[in-house]
């Protein structure tokens, strides 16, 4: 069992503070690829380290933020050598 205290964190409050932390709107599909992951995440933590007693909500916000920012720069780098390569085929 973690020391840390539960995750009750609702996906909309989330969300919010996530927003809130980066100043902008997250895409529908972005979020619902970052949220599972970065909650996922936070278990895996929990389960490996239960001695750590500050992987609560706030850590779940941090995570999730940093997962967000990695996705859409994953996205944007990935588009960009699709682009580069269509560039190519002509």
């Amino acid at each position: 069992m973690s020391k840390s205290e539960p995750i009750t964190i609702s996906s909309n409050a989330l969300r919010q503070q996530v927003e809130n932390r980066l100043d902008e709107w997250i895409p529908d599909a972005l979020w619902s690829r970052a949220e599972p992951y970065a909650r996922r995440k936070l278990s895996l933590a929990r389960e490996r380290d239960p001695e750590i007693d500050y992987y609560d909500n706030q850590y779940l916000v941090l995570l999730a933020a940093d997962t967000v920012t990695e996705f859409a720069f994953s996205d944007h780098i990935n588009a960009r050598s699709m682009a580069i390569m269509a560039s190519r085929e002509n």
